[in-house]
């Protein structure tokens, strides 16, 4: 049995793993889009086909903790919503602490970068989400989304 085979409770779609691969050695992080045959996406978006038995250990990992948002620069923030295309005070969060303790969906918005919804919006850039979404469980959706793109922490405008 493998390290995949090890993991308990069995690994789900969604769920964001570290793995370290054998031929060649390396490591891998990203998140589980498929089981069979298990597929990685990275933060790039790219997809990683992992071939049978080349798991040589695997862990589950909570989405990245990042930099405190509370000392972002405030001209990068407002530099950030500009390109969104949002304005107002700004309210920020670790991406990490609205996640912390909800199970990963095995399915986020397939856009990449931008998402509008035809009222709200949402732009991931670099580390940030800038969106002007307060709907709580919309929200989370859009974090679940952004940090499949490697995004930490969020500004929320409007």
């Amino acid at each position: 049995m493998d390290a995949i085979g090890r993991l308990c409770p069995p690994l789900r779609v969604g769920e964001r793993v570290t793995l370290r691969l054998g031929k060649p050695t390396r490591d891998l992080i990203g998140f589980v889009v498929a089981l069979r045959p298990l597929t990685i996406e990275d933060r790039h978006g790219r997809l990683h086909e992992i071939p049978d038995g080349t798991v040589q250990a695997a862990r589950r990992v909570s989405p990245a903790l990042g930099r405190d948002p509370g000392t972002a620069p405030r001209e990068l923030l407002d530099d950030l919503a500009r390109r969104a295309g949002l304005t107002g005070e700004p309210r920020l969060h670790r991406i990490s602490d609205l996640l912390a303790g909800r199970p990963a969906p095995a399915t986020v918005f397939a856009a990449r970068g931008d998402w509008a919804d035809g009222s709200h919006r949402a732009r991931v850039e670099g580390e940030w989400l800038t969106t002007d979404v307060t709907e709580p469980e919309l929200l989370v959706d859009l974090c679940w989304w952004a940090t499949r793109q490697n995004a930490r922490s969020v500004q929320v405008r409007g």
